[in-house]
């Protein structure tokens, strides 16, 4: 008898013990995105795009695009693709579509810089900043 009084003592205690929180531990307040639950300070529900949830990472909020997020500041979504960004003398560009050259945007089909004129060797050639004709 009296073991069973220890059992269910030690039981009690412990019990006590897990409905108490320890040190700085704080329930979170999660909210509901769709059927799912999450962090606000962890992630953006975008209810609009199906719920989906991108994360917060490093103070960056990422955005949706089609079912996948990305990081504004690498990419971009046109109709609903990714398409890569790069930064060109503070200028955004698509990087499936331009180059940067010297801190100038040019075309990719045009990759070379003459003066302030984008060509492509094929068709031209440069000479004392102004462009030839092949």
């Amino acid at each position: 008898m009296q073991f069973t009084t220890y059992i269910l003592a030690t039981f009690a205690l412990i019990s006590a013990a897990l409905a108490t929180p320890v040190g700085g531990l704080v329930e979170r307040d999660l909210l509901q995105c769709g059927s799912q639950q999450y962090d606000p300070k962890n992630y953006t529900c975008y209810a609009d795009d199906n719920n989906l949830l991108c994360p917060i990472s490093n103070g960056v909020i990422f955005q949706p695009c089609g079912p996948a997020c990305f990081d504004p500041a690498n990419y971009t979504c046109i109709n609903g693709q990714l398409a890569p960004v790069g930064n060109c003398n503070g200028q955004v560009f698509d990087k499936n579509s331009y180059v940067c050259v010297n801190n100038h945007l040019c075309p990719v089909g045009f990759p070379n810089l003459c003066g302030e004129a984008c060509y492509s060797l094929s068709q031209y050639h440069c000479v004392n900043g102004q462009l030839v004709q092949n």
